[in-house]
């Protein structure tokens, strides 16, 4: 009997562990809605199932052991119920749920995360419950899983302060292993163990109350020096050069000629199928940009590409105000590869983000000409996040901005070969027209109107420019004629443009995928139309081949056989342990105090130290509320408001001031107030004098009052009044 009491606290603290697992996750991910009473059963009947399991092999008597035994039984059952009952086969579409919402900047709920919660909080319930006679410090182990979990996925801004959850469990059980060690050396383990628990206890709640003292949001000297080291030895910041590519894109892969080496000649294309796009709508997919035209060919840049998929975010804020916060402008698509073609990914112009839900590929990119690749040749799906073409051209035409650069500009610059009656022919199409974006249209409209399309033009002489020839000589081509002829006329009009490779997605679907084929391979031009902001936009003078050829639906039979079933990779499923033993203990030296009843000391005790702590944090926090009224400076009152819109899930991003978050604060009120708030706090750090600010009481209330709103009653009393 003795045995079970040995392990009833081990298995308690298995339980608590679990809950704070599952807060953890909540703040992690801010997520709304969340219910711990779901929760409640899959941490607690896993738990229930090893303290019957214990009780049947180690309690007293057989009247004892059966009371166990049927407890182990009815445990398991309930086990069994919650288990079978989970929908499990959701959990793929959560996930990508999740990623989703995430990739867009959007809120998640709990109903996101439910299954998955579910079934995270029993494994680690099972798992800790399972290898507790193994390892005694397993529980620090699995947490430090999660929080390495977190910070590998790019949770680290918020990692260090999960430490805080996890502090009193861990020195807890590790004070109490340790004094067990001790008494078990001295042959006197049950004579102190009482003893052993209220010196753990005392001494957890010192290290706790020692951590609340600690400004988490305080860095030390070092802090960043140290992150960084640790970041580069998961994560190397580093760069991949794009001529050391062994296969950058080129629409050659399709059939037509080497744009780096040679424009023009007649060219023969399949209907193969290239990729799979799990979108919304039709767009242009960007493979490769080229600036630097030569006369007979696109010479191939040396493209620099920085560590991560993510545009910049003065892009990103740019892009959100030409949409005017409209959230369907914001779409999704995942690309997926049906041919081993090239290490580039292709995205969208308007670009926010390109990710791999499953593959440990990473993802480089280029801020200068908007292109990604990856630093190995892409077999896996990956993901585009993008704003719609149609939304922020829209607006863009409503703005007109302009975009003025110098002659030296690499979006203007010509080879010698560019000839007088080209350049003339130019200037009579967009003369009287002041505006980029006319003489854009202008162009693009005579090119159309002009010249015809074909697959099998006739080659342009030797030492002749390829766009004059196109132009003068032979007015037939196909989109790589085209795009070249619009950008090099667009540039001796003063108009800043670029040359692009790259597929434009048709409207052949199967199923919920649209299907790109070689016949989708295009070339096309990009206009700089808001040289501040190196906004661009799409301008397109003829169609691919499957439009002006072959027509928009090809022929199934001239095609391969397709596999129909869907590429997606999935993350492999984990396979839990097997079952452990109980280890075999020595035989219990002889009972001293027979008459103590060691479960009600452990409830005592831990009824006496909950009281104690719940008194000690509100004291604190008490004491910390006067100082924060009370001081004439603003700081500690700064601090505090900070931390409160924190729960309203209004933090600081990267990069962003406090008055650029206060303007995202969506109270009226409250934004007003916090905006003056930071004006003060901002002249006192300047002027070392305290700022006045007369109102803290009042907004301090406010805070708490959308807490309330928001996130429920429970979590607005536990934080309003004690952590």
């Amino acid at each position: 009997m003795e045995k079970v009491k040995g392990r009833l606290l081990p298995l308690l603290l298995i339980f608590i562990n679990m809950l704070i697992v599952a807060s953890v996750m909540e703040s992690a991910y801010y997520i709304e809605n969340f219910s711990m009473f779901l929760l409640l059963g899959y941490a607690f009947f896993p738990v229930l199932t090893g303290l019957g399991f214990i009780g049947a092999l180690r309690g007293r008597g057989k009247l004892l052991r059966g009371v166990f035994f049927f407890l182990f039984l009815g445990a398991v059952y309930v086990s069994f119920l919650l288990i079978s009952n989970l929908p499990v086969e959701k959990i793929p579409s959560d996930l990508d749920r999740i990623v989703t919402l995430i990739t867009r900047g959007q809120r998640l709920s709990f109903q996101n995360f439910e299954v998955i919660m579910k079934l995270l909080v029993f494994a680690g319930s099972v798992i800790l419950t399972l290898t507790l006679y193994i390892f005694p410090y397993q529980l620090i182990i699995f947490d430090m899983g999660l929080i390495f979990f977190l910070w590998i996925v790019d949770y680290y801004d918020n990692t260090y302060r999960y430490l805080r959850y996890f502090l009193p469990l861990w020195a807890f059980s590790i004070i109490l292993y340790r004094a067990g060690l001790a008494d078990k050396e001295a042959k006197n383990f049950k004579v102190n163990k009482g003893a052993r628990i209220l010196q753990a206890v005392a001494l957890t709640l010192v290290i706790t109350l020692a951590s609340l003292l600690i400004n988490i949001d305080e860095k030390g000297v070092y802090s960043d020096r140290i992150w960084n080291y640790f970041n580069n030895q998961v994560v190397p910041e580093t760069f991949l050069e794009g001529r050391s590519m062994k296969d950058p894109f080129n629409i050659s892969a399709s059939g037509y000629t080497d744009s780096e080496r040679l424009l023009g000649g007649n060219v023969n294309i399949n209907e193969d199928e290239v990729l799979w796009a799990v979108g919304e709508e039709p767009i242009y997919l960007r493979g490769n940009v080229r600036l630097r035209y030569t006369g007979v060919a696109w010479a191939r840049d040396n493209v620099v590409y920085e560590t991560g998929g993510r545009v910049d975010a003065e892009r990103v804020a740019r892009y959100e105000e030409l949409v005017q916060g409209d959230e369907e402008a914001l779409k999704m698509m995942e690309i997926r590869p049906r041919k081993t073609i090239t290490s580039n990914l292709f995205n969208s112009l308007y670009a926010r983000e390109i990710t791999f839900p499953n593959s440990f590929a990473r993802v480089f990119y280029d801020p200068i000409l908007g292109v990604f690749a990856s630093n190995e040749t892409v077999t896996s799906n990956y993901r585009i996040a993008y704003y719609q073409e149609d939304a922020v051209e829209k607006s863009l035409r409503r703005v007109n901005p302009g975009s003025q650069l110098s002659d030296n500009s690499p979006y203007l610059q010509l080879p010698f070969t560019v000839t007088e009656r080209t350049r003339a022919l130019t200037q009579e199409i967009v003369q009287g027209i002041p505006s980029v974006l006319g003489k854009a249209e202008a162009i693009t409209a005579y090119l159309k109107a002009n010249y015809a399309y074909t697959l099998t033009p006739d080659t342009p002489r030797d030492y002749v420019d390829f766009v004059d020839y196109f132009l003068f000589e032979d007015p037939e081509g196909y989109c790589v004629y085209f795009a070249t002829a619009l950008t090099v006329m667009l540039r001796i009009a003063g108009v800043p443009s670029r040359y692009v490779e790259g597929y434009k997605m048709g409207t052949e679907m199967r199923g919920d995928r649209y299907i790109v084929r070689n016949s989708d391979a295009h070339a096309w031009t990009e206009v700089l139309v808001d040289a501040d902001n190196d906004i661009w936009m799409t301008f397109d003078a003829t169609g691919t081949p499957r439009e002006l050829i072959y027509g928009e639906e090809p022929n199934p039979d001239d095609g391969p056989v397709v596999d129909p079933d869907d590429p997606v990779e999935t993350a492999p499923n984990e396979t839990g342990s097997e079952n452990p033993r109980p280890g075999q203990d020595e035989e219990d030296p002889e009972v001293v105090n027979p008459g103590a009843s060691w479960l009600r000391l452990i409830v005592l005790v831990l009824l006496a130290a909950g009281s104690s702590f719940l008194l000690v944090l509100f004291g604190v926090k008490k004491w910390r509320i006067h100082q924060a009224y009370s001081k004439a400076s603003l700081k500690p009152f700064f601090r505090e408001i900070t931390q409160g819109l924190a729960y309203l899930y209004m933090e600081r991003q990267p990069g962003e001031t406090h008055l650029e978050m206060a303007a995202r604060i969506k109270d009226k009120a409250v934004r007003e107030a916090y905006t003056r708030l930071v004006e003060e706090v901002y002249k006192e750090e300047f002027s070392k004098a305290p700022g006045h600010f007369d109102e803290r009481k009042e907004l301090r209330e406010r805070v708490y009052l959308l807490v309330r709103d928001y996130r429920g009653r429970v979590f607005y009393l536990v934080r309003k009044h004690f952590w």
